[in-house]
């Protein structure tokens, strides 16, 4: 697979765009935290073939209108396009993720069979001679598409107004195969894009969604790019918190914070634990370096100061529970990622 470089670096730096954003006794900030696929292509695989397999839903299944003080009833939809809008979609994210040299698309459908109800996969050999064919050492075959769709309304008693929706559920059954090893495996992605129109007039909610099969197909290009997140790693933003303390050496180490200057606030808040602080101050201190070992790139070195922080908070003989439950959870962040480092290096090439 060909990696970006600039990917690369962002998994050495973590952290984007610092600001950080006072909250009474806290302090947060925002990192993108890069986070493993559920697919982990070899590390030779740069070609990569995306396929239709599917057969086309019945314009009769999966569609309910559920109208103020009625009973549900089915509705037809014709549903056809939108499994070339979600693999258009899926395509151009995977192409603009660099992962791979070259990325082709199969939009006319593979299957031969008639029936919706059933998952068919491709056949060995014409996953063999796809991949001959487009020169591709790994084919994403889209073997099924469901979607389910409801148009309804309901009441806001407190705000005594009606408010309309269209709720749209996306199911996507996938395999990818690498014909040269002679080895496939499945996938089911799952999303569900939802639209909401609130209004004091019942008829002017109703009027204000969007057309059902316009939204249908909105909703299958975002379901399709929101689909890559499983087979490349991806990016999340997430807050991290920091405690504001009144200590003078603690506001130095803030300042680094603001020019990110890491090394500089970690050297002055470490030097402020060695001093004799109590357990309850240490305890939100070696969690403020957590954060920052964090935001450095070093998870294990995070790990142990959470650890240590955990630890010390404990020892106080009084200490606030939803502070101890901000550390707690950083701690859990922290042992995901360091699970989530090793499938990471194999899935960017770095083994």
């Amino acid at each position: 697979m060909k990696i970006n470089n600039s990917l690369i670096i962002r998994v050495l730096i973590v952290l984007s765009g610092v600001f950080l954003s006072s909250c009474s006794s806290m302090l947060y900030t925002t990192i993108d935290v890069l986070r493993p696929a559920k697919v982990s292509f070899p590390e030779d695989i740069d070609n990569l073939l995306i396929v239709n397999n599917t057969v086309a839903q019945p314009s009769t299944y999966g569609h309910k209108t559920e109208s103020f003080n009625a009973k549900p009833k089915s509705v037809t939809i014709d549903t056809d396009s939108l499994v070339y809008f979600a693999l258009a979609s899926f395509s151009e994210s995977v192409s603009e993720r660099e992962f791979f040299n070259s990325v082709d698309v199969i939009y006319e459908s593979q299957n031969e069979s008639n029936d919706f109800y059933s998952v068919a996969l491709p056949s060995s050999g014409k996953l063999s001679s796809l991949s001959k064919q487009y020169g591709a050492n790994a084919i994403v075959s889209l073997n099924r598409m469901i979607v389910n769709s409801t148009l309804g309304e309901f009441y806001n008693e407190e705000e005594a107004s009606f408010i309309a929706y269209i709720e749209a559920q996306y199911e996507y059954n996938w395999t990818i195969s690498f014909p040269e090893k002679n080895h496939i495996f499945s996938l089911v992605t799952k999303d569900t894009v939802y639209w909401e129109i609130e209004n004091y007039s019942r008829n002017n909610a109703l009027k204000s969604l969007p057309d059902r099969k316009i939204a249908l197909i909105d909703g299958a290009i975002i379901s399709g790019r929101k689909a890559v997140n499983q087979f490349i790693p991806y990016w999340e933003r997430e807050d991290r918190y920091f405690f504001n303390l009144s200590d003078k050496t603690f506001k130095t180490g803030l300042d680094s914070i603001y020019v990110k200057n890491w090394e500089s606030a970690i050297t002055k808040w470490e030097t402020l634990i060695k001093s004799n602080t109590g357990p309850n101050k240490k305890a939100k201190l070696l969690h403020n370096l957590s954060v920052l070992y964090e935001i450095t790139g070093d998870i294990k070195k995070a790990y142990e100061y959470s650890n240590a922080s955990l630890e010390t908070m404990l020892e106080s003989l009084l200490f606030n529970y939803n502070e101890y439950l901000l550390i707690s959870e950083q701690n859990e962040v922290l042992q995901k990622r360091l699970k989530d480092v090793d499938l990471l290096k194999k899935q960017l090439g770095e083994n």
